[in-house]
């Protein structure tokens, strides 16, 4: 079987330059998202057993008005900023001084305060938890009555 090596080391290695390419190009648009911040925590390291420094990503939300944004993803959700909605989510003011968005906020929302502790490795009180829980649920409630109220206003009519 003839098999034809056509790599040459000393040759640039037109893959790498494709990849390096879209980094660059993902990096430069990740700059222009107004609302990407990013913070350094210090995290405990299984690996080595010590404390390292480590960079992350956070997506902030803007004023009133405007769609919620995912603190870890940067996804936008069809719920707004100052509705009632936000008790679905979440929430936290980034008070360090280390958020320093182009769009004014450190407003972080989270789908739970479990996936906030996973994504800023910090500890939330089980009190905190279960208020959170708490007021979620009320709204689930309030969006469960609307839901039904308009479901039986379209079979009357």
């Amino acid at each position: 079987m003839y098999f034809e090596d056509n790599f040459n080391p000393a040759e640039p290695n037109v893959y790498d330059d494709a990849v390096d390419n879209q980094k660059k190009k993902l990096n430069d648009a990740l700059i222009q998202d107004r609302g990407l911040n990013v913070i350094k925590r210090k995290v405990f390291s299984e690996k080595t057993g010590r404390m390292k420094e480590k960079s992350i990503n956070i997506y902030t939300s803007s004023g009133p008005g405007t769609r919620i944004r995912d603190a870890e993803t940067g996804e936008y959700y069809s719920n707004r900023v100052g509705s009632a909605d936000e008790d679905l989510y979440f929430k936290v003011i980034l008070a360090t001084g280390e958020c320093t968005s182009s769009n004014g906020s450190s407003t972080l929302f989270y789908c739970s305060p479990q996936h906030y502790e996973s994504h800023l490795k910090e500890v939330v009180s089980q009190d905190t938890i279960s208020k959170w829980e708490e007021k979620r649920n009320n709204r689930l409630r309030v969006l469960k009555v609307v839901l039904q109220s308009k479901q039986e206003s379209v079979i009357v009519h």
